[in-house]
């Protein structure tokens, strides 16, 4: 069976272990998929392998094979084929496009739903089957030129669509509620929209009051019924959409997105905007004595750059 047939395989598994009617098929469901959509990207790199290479670019290994007429050969070695990351590093290279944002939460699902979600249920897979028909439908279209109908058969695109449809139209319902809401900042509520349940990984988070400010309010799962305090997903949320940017900035010396709150303690202070996505605290960013911008990491809610702040503390004690 080829690699293509695999994937179309593994996806079909996982559509039937959805519309089972076990739960705890739902596993094997988000696996499945997983598994089907790594198939289809391995498949794009199968076509692009040279010819006598043992499909070189699927290859964990590839070694130089020196050919008669004295030039190099690089051939696949060994049987392991590449992982995600070595799928995204070729891509890169080779200038192949795939909507990694949505395939990294179908990931993220699958690893989750196994080690940390106490909850199982249909609503939160249909958020992931509906991540995983933007990847199938605009990888296989971009970059297979094949409509993923063809490819999946209508028995199968007809479930992804359905499930896209439910999946969508609560989204949209639960970002309505929170579009009630008045947020300390804009990106607070983005930050909301995107929020995961911690007990079951569903994204349909909904307010459970109306035209009030955000802070005021509980928030609840609709797939699972779990219930929330706003500092709880605002710590959670707000953090969880700044870790890449916080984690370049790390990387590249760049100045951090978020810091502690100061005032509060507990909430994730966006610097840029100048406030605590818990409190509201609204912070100092210029030194009251220098009048220097006071970078992220010396930010403490006194209106002091850490150099005055240093020289205030040794003239008191001198």
């Amino acid at each position: 069976m080829s690699i293509l047939e695999n994937s179309v395989v593994s996806i079909t598994l996982g559509l039937e272990d959805y519309k089972s009617s076990d739960d705890r098929r739902l596993i094997s469901c988000t696996r499945n998929l997983a598994a089907g959509i790594l198939l289809l990207f391995k498949h794009k790199l199968e076509l692009l392998s040279p010819p006598d290479s043992n499909e070189a670019l699927i290859k964990q290994k590839v070694m130089p094979v020196l050919q008669a007429d004295g030039g190099i050969l690089w051939v696949g070695d060994g049987r392991k084929t590449v992982d995600v990351q070595q799928i995204k590093d070729r891509f890169k290279s080779l200038n192949i496009s795939a909507d990694w944002k949505k395939f990294d939460e179908v990931i993220r699902y699958r690893n989750d739903i196994e080690h940390y979600y106490s909850q199982l249920n249909r609503e939160s897979v249909e958020r992931i089957i509906s991540k995983s028909l933007g990847v199938i439908r605009d990888f296989s279209e971009n970059e297979l030129e094949e409509s993923a109908l063809s490819l999946l058969g209508e028995d199968n695109w007809k479930v992804l669509l359905e499930v896209d449809e439910i999946y969508e139209k609560e989204k949209s319902k639960c970002v309505e509620s929170l579009e009630s809401l008045d947020f300390f900042d804009p990106v607070i509520f983005e930050a909301f929209t995107q929020y995961c349940c911690s007990e079951c990984g569903s994204d349909l988070i909904e307010s459970d009051s109306s035209d009030t400010n955000a802070n005021l309010v509980s928030y609840s799962c609709k797939a699972c019924g779990g219930s929330f305090g706003y500092e709880t997903v605002a710590a959670s949320a707000v953090g969880e959409h700044f870790a890449f940017d916080a984690h370049m900035s790390v990387k590249d010396g760049g100045d951090l997105p978020v810091v502690d709150c100061p005032e509060c303690l507990e909430g994730v202070y966006l610097f840029q905007q100048g406030i605590c996505s818990s409190c509201g605290f609204e912070g100092e960013h210029s030194c009251v004595r220098c009048e220097a911008q006071i970078p992220p990491e010396e930010f403490d809610g006194s209106g002091a750059c850490g150099y005055c702040s240093y020289m205030a503390e040794k003239i008191m004690h001198e």
